[in-house]
């Protein structure tokens, strides 16, 4: 069998199914090995993946405020040019046949058309809404990501999406949740939820009695360490204090004063969603791919707060035209909040169109079906 070599960065989302994906290799009787910066090697080792520092580059990879945030990824892992040696060297000297790599490492990917290997692309979201042709997030990219494919001899870029096209290109998400489905390049195979298992965890076990029937509204705001949630939550819980429903919020690394948490709700670290949701009545979210996924997954509408980041705005913005929920600005009062609640709580027609949307997640083909699409594709399943 194969020696699979996983590139991947610290964000929030795609971690999990890139893991998820890996962990399906395995079952298949392929090694895995995840390359990143140190902050990631926890994450990966206690999953039983080995792991190893993606050469040069790993030494730039760091913590920073968030006004440097985004020029920190773009040097060192968005549109780094290390990585067109670094991936050949790190190929080599893991002895690997074939390289995944996020769709957002645009040296990697550069460096892996060059050199033609065995590769695939991971997109963690729906392209059309992680990487819009046009988009903002584009735009910040693409004089970056064009300068070094020309310094690696390569032709650039129209939009950066096509940077996955010459490689099988698998996303977790669904044609439905993508707005430019119609668009995207044939090589993009739409596999549905990679949920990963959790480590080590005992079920939930809910804080109210089971007799009690308020409804449940999960908050889940993003659980990264790069935009502090702490206001978001405050508002929200500002906007929900006493009502009539439990309020269940998994705050994350935010830290929330107990004694702004009003008596209707609680407020903890994490929480697995698959055992909360199939109870919840709605959830409020920042529109992470993720949390819509899993949300949508069990029929549960949504009421987005997106952060002004990558895919989130757009995927709130598709949550909405299609019925299944709402979508707010950040600087909504909580008035708004209060009354969008309110309302998807009392109109069925949320329901009924996510859980016609549910039944299309569930017949999506899922990890199974992209383990056997890069195997045909990148040639593992030969391998000794």
């Amino acid at each position: 069998m194969a020696r699979v070599l996983f590139l991947t960065w610290d964000g929030a989302g795609n971690q999990p199914p890139a893991a998820a994906l890996a962990a399906a290799l395995n079952r298949q009787g392929h090694a895995v090995v995840f390359a990143g910066n140190e902050h990631q090697r926890p994450y990966f080792t206690k999953r039983g993946f080995a792991f190893v520092l993606l050469g040069r580059a790993a030494g730039r990879w760091r913590q920073e405020a968030q006004e440097r945030m985004f020029a920190v990824k773009r040097e060192a892992i968005w549109a780094c040019p290390e990585h067109i040696d670094d991936v050949a060297q790190l190929m080599a000297q893991e002895n690997c046949d074939a390289v995944v790599i996020d769709c957002l490492m645009f040296g990697a990917l550069a460096a892996a058309e060059r050199l033609r290997l065995p590769a695939a692309a991971f997109i963690h979201s729906a392209p059309g809404a992680l990487m819009p042709p046009g988009g903002p997030f584009e735009a910040q990219l693409f004089a970056p990501v064009n300068q070094l494919r020309e310094e690696c001899g390569l032709s650039g870029l129209r939009y950066l999406w096509e940077a996955w096209a010459p490689f099988p290109a698998i996303s977790n998400s669904i044609r439905a949740l993508d707005p430019l489905a119609s668009q995207a390049p044939r090589s993009f195979q739409y596999c549905g939820p990679m949920p990963e298992e959790e480590l080590g965890r005992a079920r939930w076990i809910s804080p109210w009695p089971s007799a009690d029937g308020r409804p449940l509204v999960l908050v889940s705001f993003s659980t990264g360490p790069y935009w502090d949630q702490s206001p978001r939550i405050l508002k929200t819980l500002h906007a929900l204090a006493d009502g009539p429903y439990r309020v269940l919020v998994t705050a994350g690394q935010a830290r929330i004063d107990p004694a702004m948490v009003p008596s209707n709700a609680v407020v903890v670290e994490r929480a697995p969603h698959d055992d909360i949701l199939p109870g919840a009545a709605l959830t409020i979210t920042h529109a992470g791919h993720g949390t819509v996924l899993a949300s949508l997954s069990h029929g549960v509408p949504l009421l987005c707060l997106p952060n002004p980041v990558a895919d989130q705005p757009i995927l709130a913005r598709q949550v909405e035209a299609l019925g299944c929920g709402l979508s707010l600005e950040d600087a909504v009062a909580p008035t708004a909040i209060k009354s969008a609640v309110e309302r998807m709580l009392h109109d069925r027609s949320f329901e009924v169109k996510c859980l016609s949307l549910a039944k299309q997640i569930a017949d999506a083909p899922g990890v199974l079906f992209a383990v056997s699409h890069l195997e045909s594709a990148l040639r593992l399943s030969g391998l000794n």
